[in-house]
């Protein structure tokens, strides 16, 4: 849709003539191409493609505007979106087209002449518009103006062409310095500067710069750019019907600038001075220029940006010259590497157009004029607009300009910012549109085989596979097959067909960066094809190690001196390099590998060293391990060991590592306190601690189980037995380690006594059993041994240990002293036993004295004892005589409670219950509550334990039974015996449900912590909720 068909009545505009286009059927675009000619004739609207259409809309194709002209049309322009025309009757149309529906018309203040109207010019930002006639009057127009202005200073001067100044930004007012080109050849400098004041010019200054010196020489394009790189830079472009002049200097800096301020260090002309002056002072006599020859009276010069929103500020890339020889094109490179601007230069000759039957051959049409896009040149001739590709020169777009009669076309106008092209004849305007106009580059580069370029202009996959694959086999037939593998690997070729093609030509290092690049590009469901192509590079790997190591040995072999040596290191750098790559390859995709033919493959070819990578990567800890074992490389196996958290592996190699490395097997498992110890007993059976370089170290084995038992608090019988036993046979008689650890066990012993007992008498370890006897509360055989080794202080020790049993300590306490006196023959000793223990008595040890003794020894002893055996017997008779007091005031007691009473209200309710208490069995305790007899037995029987529950429970049933006896017996006897019974019965019920009270006793206190309110009560506790 053209920009105007949303706004402009299409009701005032008639239909528009059915569009044509030359007949190209019969001939190719280029005239290189002609196989046959043929008649010129009308067919539909459309255009010849030079590459196959892809679908979708046309890239080109000419819109009519349907907007009535109110005059005929002599010029227009749009820049920045902002469309200006000048009519023949000296009116000037401005049309905002981000706002169509306001069209702005200003006619031209003018003297009646009879002056045509020739050119409008409209600067980059569409707010400065200049208008010139035939006879040199020159119209200028701000923006904001309604009427326009006549450039007084410029009156006489036929202007063909402005190069304006970019760098003047939509907050400036005035247009900045701008160079004008007229039809004697002459370049000014101004600057225009809108003013409302009647005697002021808006030429601020006007100075001529430079003239060609040739009669009747226009100047037809003029044009300056700054450089990017050096803002005191430019380059100048200048264009005639038959040259092309290009200038390049430097300007000088001004503090003061006679415009805005947005580019403080803009350079701007000053005085007399103008800012371009020394430009072409320096090609005064000799300016350089490109001739070529034309007959033509004009020529046309464009520029284009391929950054469009910058087109403001940067430079162009490209530029084209349309002349009567053709249109002469290259790029412009700013970066200045050789001195020179323009480079790839070319001149294209323009396509033949038509057929002439009268002499045969084809005619060749001269465009009016030229657009340069990125892609295209869009060339626009008297009756038709063609586009021809600038990467292949072959036209792409042709269509006839419906015109009706006496109708001329009239040029072709570009917006470069935004990217629109407009046609416009005397009497219309066509918008041509070009959409995707980079849709089929790709395929344009790829003919050229410009592969980097193809890549970056294609849109779809598909596109890219076709670069990928023609490049790949570019490169393969070049021997390039290294760079060829990455493009193949990228393409959609089959596996099969490119790894062939690498096997057959024996590029085994090709074929490998192919099958790695393939193998990125496999998808995570892929894993049969990867496992394949993982281990078809596993091989090749292999094959390339092998194949330097037996380039280096041969190397080594028959070379001599440096050369040797530079060729050693450098295939000893190709070995590391590789291995590191298979490293690094493992490391990736080991995952994928099958590890059986993994390790047979790396095996046969001998690359020890990268089997133990490979299988420590994947985490088959066993092989590693075992390899290092087998190497006697105890400290590495413990290293791996140590890294991972398998408990097999450590039952299965701690066997190897105790025996040969102790010490640091035992800190290896400490370092895992999760191991079970019961599974490493193999490998501490093994361990000798005897050997040369262990012996004067602390005993491994015993280290960890102390560590197991103290730190860890293993409760596992198997370990303290053994533990035991590894105290018990130490080489050394000290029992020190061994009691502190039988002590350390307490009364909760995790070994067997038995078994402990047994092991200590075979090693003759005395304190130990006399230890182990006393936690087995055999003290007699404590004390027996103790004594038996003339260890009188154990012996005493374990004398007082049964504390609660008297009668055995005295006779501990007697054997001691049978030894000392018997054994000993020390009296003298034998008496402070008396002293040390108060069980034993002087008669005690009396029988264990020789019948010819002196008594002085113990005659002391004698006198005391017989002292206290009288004041013992004292103490006894007045006990006796206290015990009878007692008794006398118990009985008392007893008549006195039998006639103890309590008041009872007929009103009193029961405290649990609050019913009558008469009407049922009650009782009634001294705190005055009262409670009926089932009442206090449910309460009671809920804080009793489960013994006297179960008590209660047969009381009662023995109750029941003995009543309904009592109801069948006749004699007197047996009533008096049922009712005894009875009346115990009671007396054990009452003792177990009376003995206190429920609400002021022990059972209340003990019931503090329960809650109020009973989980039977919850429900109505629930619904006084506040919600």
């Amino acid at each position: 849709m053209s920009l105007f068909d949303d706004f402009l009545e299409s009701t005032e505009v008639t239909a528009v003539e059915s569009r044509s286009t030359l007949d190209l059927s019969k001939h190719e675009q280029h005239v290189d191409d002609i196989s046959k000619p043929a008649k010129s004739a009308k067919r539909e609207t459309g255009y010849v493609a030079s590459v196959p259409h892809t679908g979708g809309e046309p890239l080109f194709s000419l819109q009519y505007v349907q907007f009535q002209l109110p005059a005929s049309l002599v010029c227009m322009t749009v820049e920045n979106n902002i469309l200006a025309a000048v009519l023949d009757n000296f009116r000037i149309l401005r049309i905002d087209l981000d706002n169509p529906l306001e069209v702005d018309v200003v006619e031209i203040s003018r003297k009646p002449s009879a002056n045509k109207l020739l050119q409008l010019f409209l600067d980059p930002t569409g707010r400065h518009i200049i208008t010139t006639t035939d006879s040199g009057e020159n119209y200028y127009l701000f923006h904001k103006w309604r009427r326009t202005k006549e450039l007084a200073k410029l009156k006489g001067t036929v202007i063909t062409s402005i190069a304006w100044n970019k760098r003047a930004s939509l907050s400036d007012t005035s247009t900045r310095e701008i160079l004008i080109g007229t039809h004697n050849g002459i370049v000014y400098e101004t600057c225009l500067e809108p003013t409302d004041e009647f005697f002021r010019r808006e030429e601020k200054y006007l100075i001529q710069l430079f003239s060609l010196h040739e009669p009747n020489m226009p100047i037809t394009g003029l044009h300056f750019e700054r450089f990017p790189s050096d803002r005191r830079k430019y380059l100048i472009m200048l264009s005639t019907s038959t040259r092309l002049y290009h200038f390049i200097g430097s300007v000088k800096y001004t503090s003061t600038t006679t415009t805005s301020n947005s580019d403080h260090d803009l350079p701007a002309a000053v005085g007399d001075r103008a800012l371009f002056e020394l430009v072409f002072a320096e090609y005064e006599h000799n300016p350089e220029f490109q001739a070529l020859p034309s007959d033509l009276d004009y020529s046309k010069m464009q520029f284009f940006n391929r950054f469009p929103e910058l087109q403001l500020k940067g430079v162009p890339q490209t530029f084209a010259w349309l002349t009567g020889a053709g249109i002469y094109h290259g790029n412009l490179d700013f970066s200045e590497k050789d001195g020179h601007v323009i480079t790839d230069a070319n001149l294209l000759p323009f396509p033949p157009t038509t057929y002439d039957e009268a002499s045969g051959s084809l005619v060749t049409d001269i465009p009016i004029s030229i657009v340069i896009t990125e892609f295209h040149f869009i060339l626009l001739y008297a009756g038709y607009v063609r586009a021809v590709c600038r990467l292949n020169d072959k036209i792409v777009f042709e269509e006839v300009i419906p015109l009706n009669k006496d109708e001329e076309v009239r040029g072709l106008a570009a917006d470069d910012i935004k990217r629109t092209y407009w046609i416009y004849t005397s009497d219309a305007m066509y918008e041509l549109v070009i959409k995707d106009e980079d849709r089929d580059v790709w395929k344009l580069y790829l003919q050229k085989k410009n592969y980097t370029v193809a890549l970056q202009y294609c849109k779809e996959q598909s596109q890219r596979t076709q670069v990928y694959t023609a490049h790949a086999q570019e490169d393969f037939d070049q021997r390039r097959y290294m760079q060829s593998a990455e493009y193949f690997a990228k393409s959609t070729v089959s596996f099969e067909e490119v790894a062939l093609k690498f096997t057959e030509k024996k590029e085994r290092d090709a074929l490998r960066f192919f099958l790695i690049s393939r193998l990125e590009r496999l998808g995570p469901s892929d894993r049969t094809q990867k496992t394949l192509i993982s281990t078809w590079l596993v091989q090749l790997y292999l094959f390339k190690m092998n194949q330097l190591e037996d380039v280096a040995a041969s190397v080594n072999f028959t070379s001599t001196g440096s050369t040797m040596t530079q060729s050693s290191t450098f295939y000893k750098n190709q070995q590391q390099s590789i291995k590191d790559e298979f490293r690094s390859f493992l490391e990736t995709y080991g995952v994928y590998l099958h590890i059986p033919t993994t390790y047979k493959l790396i095996s046969s070819h001998g690359f020890g060293a990268e089997l133990l990578y490979y299988a420590f990567y994947i985490g088959d800890y066993e092989k590693v391990i075992d390899n290092w074992i087998s190497e006697k490389k105890w400290d590495k196996a413990i290293e791996i060991l140590d890294g991972q958290s398998k408990n097999e592996l450590f039952y299965k190699f701690s066997t190897a590592l105790m025996e040969n490395s102790p010490e640091k097997a035992v800190d290896m498992w400490i370092n895992h306190p999760k191991l079970n110890p019961r599974y490493l007993i193999p490998a501490l059976l093994r361990y000798n601690h005897s050997t040369r370089e262990d012996r004067a170290s602390e005993n491994q084995a015993i280290r960890y189980l102390s560590y197991q038992v103290s730190t860890l608090g293993n409760t596992d019988p198997i370990i303290h037995n053994f533990l035991l036993t590894l105290y018990a046979t130490q080489p050394t008689s000290d029992e020190t380690a061994l009691l502190t650890f039988l002590k350390n066990e307490g009364r909760e012993m995790h070994y067997k006594l038995d078994y402990a007992l047994r092991v200590c008498s075979h090693n003759n370890r005395t304190q130990s059993c006399v230890h182990i006897y006393s936690q087995m509360e055999l003290y007699e055989e404590a004390v027996d041994l103790a004594l038996e080794h003339r260890d009188l202080d154990l012996a005493r020790i374990n004398a007082e240990k049964p504390e609660d049993d008297d009668a055995l300590r005295k006779r501990l306490w007697i054997s001691i002293a049978k030894y000392v006196i018997q054994d000993n023959k020390d009296i003298k000793n034998a008496m402070q036993f008396l002293k040390k223990c108060d069980l034993l008595k002087m008669e005690d040890i009396l029988p264990f004295f020789p019948d010819f003794v002196l008594i002085d020894d113990f005659k002391d002893e004698i006198c005391s004892a017989l002292e206290e055996y009288n004041i013992n017997i004292e103490d006894l008779k007045a006990e006796m005589d206290n015990a009878t007091l007692s008794a006398d005031h118990i009985r008392l007691d007893i008549r006195k409670l039998k006639k103890r009473f309590a008041l009872v209200e007929e009103d009193q309710m029961c405290c649990l219950c609050e019913y009558p208490l008469l009407t049922r069995q009650f009782y009634v305790f001294p705190c005055n509550h009262k409670y009926h007899a089932d009442c206090l037995r449910n309460r009671v029987t809920k804080y009793l334990p489960t013994r006297q529950i179960r008590k209660l429970a047969d009381i009662q049933e023995q109750l029941s039974r003995e009543f309904k006896q009592a109801r069948t017996m006749q004699s007197v006897e047996d009533e008096k015996a049922i009712s005894a019974r009875i009346e115990d019965l009671r007396y054990q019920l009452d003792d177990i449900v009376a003995h206190q009270c429920v609400l002021c006793g022990d059972i209340m206190i003990n019931s503090i912590h329960v809650p109020f309110i009973g989980e039977e009560e919850a429900d109505v506790a629930a619904s006084w909720a506040i919600i």
